[in-house]
């Protein structure tokens, strides 16, 4: 584990790398700041690798090794690299990722957490809709903040634990500022989110309705017992906020990547709120103390992320050189089921879906498949692959800190992926037939 003082230059590294992305989209420097920051974002992980699980540690080696191979190869035989696009390809989202997170900050009230926990039937349909709503803007801290809280009035239970990731994971389907989004916008660069968002909010819904109705059938009892986090209308604030500010830099700043927007959004948003409610000094240092312990809590996504994005940039070389052969012949609505299949099940054997999706992109671009279903295929299998992988960080998450161990917490949600899966296949057929998003 690195000590204080390092972890604190990480964190300083990672929020060098948010500044420089940022204005590396926004300003003609005619420098090349995305380049500097991606170096930042390289040497805050190299500090923060102490810190990994050993298997994100063997995965991200693996990651690299393969990446760094493919781009060795592509050299020796005449190809071009760049790079900025080896070293940053995935700054970008990590950007948006870091950003979203400083929203813990101001997003759960102070009479939230004094509130006494409520239990039954309808605490537990509220605290997996307020979940649900919460996760979509602040993404993990949201399960994070409401499975401390129950953990403290007792430890967490099957019932609790598994609709928890279930919900958590089904918000990837849609919401703008979920690190799943970030990475279909930045390789399915032509997907237009008002499409993506009305696909995948349907299917969220009906795995929100699966895991409420599962359990109601299922398990009346442990769902009587329930004990669940209290919501208010506080609470819908900073979700509603962040929404309206993203809307409105997207109109005023048109044309520039909808990643960095949110991540300026949601920047201010906390700026402006916290020093309303405590105060220029105390924002500060608020804002200071996340930089320096909050940031560098965020590295297994930082390491997963920047090794995938090697992968990724050398997958793409090997492709641009012909010495890739696609195994698709043309991308239908059966492709995209058996995609969908093909990251479900590499999930469920310890395969993040940010793998599959940056090495097949490469693969299925030629295809010229329509960029939205290509997007809700790839949303869809990050929300059932994550719930399901035993290295998801979410289950890894769950085995830190609540003592359920990532496989059993996976092999739990096995029958939902698979049952969703089952409705996925009916949705995507009615998308690519009358969405017109979805049709060629």
């Amino acid at each position: 584990m690195p000590d204080n003082s390092l972890r604190r230059l990480a964190g300083i590294l990672i929020f060098l790398m948010i500044i420089l992305t940022v204005l590396q989209g926004f300003l003609d420097t005619g420098l090349d700041l995305l380049l500097v920051g991606g170096l930042a974002g390289w040497a805050a992980a190299i500090l923060l690798i102490p810190a990994l699980p050993l298997i994100l540690k063997a995965q991200a080696l693996v990651l690299l090794v393969l990446g760094g191979g493919f781009l060795l190869y592509t050299y020796l035989s005449g190809g071009s690299l760049q790079l900025t696009r080896i070293v940053a390809s995935n700054t970008p989202l990590l950007t948006m990722i870091a950003a979203v997170g400083v929203l813990r900050l101001v997003a759960i009230p102070d009479s939230a957490a004094a509130s006494s926990l409520p239990r039954g039937k309808k605490s537990f349909l509220q605290t997996l809709c307020g979940l649900s709503l919460f996760s979509s803007v602040i993404n993990v801290s949201a399960p994070i903040i409401i499975s401390d809280r129950i953990h403290a009035e007792r430890p967490l239970d099957r019932l609790t634990s598994r609709s928890i990731t279930r919900v958590f994971c089904s918000v990837s389907s849609w919401s703008p500022f979920y690190g799943a989004m970030a990475v279909v916008l930045t390789y399915v660069t032509d997907a237009q989110l008002g499409w993506i968002i009305a696909a995948g909010l349907p299917f969220s819904l009906a795995g929100l309705a699966f895991v409420y109705f599962g359990a109601r059938i299922r398990s009346p009892d442990a769902v009587d017992e329930f004990v669940g986090y209290p919501m208010n209308r506080s609470m819908l604030l900073v979700p509603a906020l962040l929404t309206l500010t993203v809307i409105t830099g997207f109109l005023l700043f048109e044309g520039k990547p909808i990643l960095l927007i949110i991540a300026i959004s949601a920047l201010l948003l906390t700026l402006i709120l916290l020093g309303l409610r405590k105060g220029p000094d105390r924002m500060a240092g608020e804002i200071f103390d996340f930089i320096c312990t909050g940031l560098p809590r965020m590295s297994n996504e930082l390491v997963l992320f920047l090794s995938a994005g090697v992968l990724a940039v050398g997958i793409s070389g090997l492709v641009d050189l012909g010495l890739i052969h696609n195994p698709f012949t043309s991308f239908t609505t059966l492709t995209a089921i058996q995609l969908l299949g093909i990251i479900i099940c590499l999930s469920a054997i310890g395969v993040h879906p940010v793998i599959p999706i940056t090495s097949l992109t490469a693969l299925l671009t030629p295809l010229d498949p329509n960029p939205n279903l290509l997007a809700a295929v790839y949303l869809f299998g990050w929300h059932l692959g994550t719930c399901s992988s035993p290295l998801s960080g979410t289950n890894l998450m769950f085995q830190g800190r609540y003592g359920i161990p990532a496989f059993k917490g996976a092999f739990w949600n096995w029958p939902y992926a698979a049952g969703m899966f089952l409705i996925a296949m009916p949705w995507l057929f009615i998308l690519a037939r009358w969405a017109p998003g979805f049709q060629h």
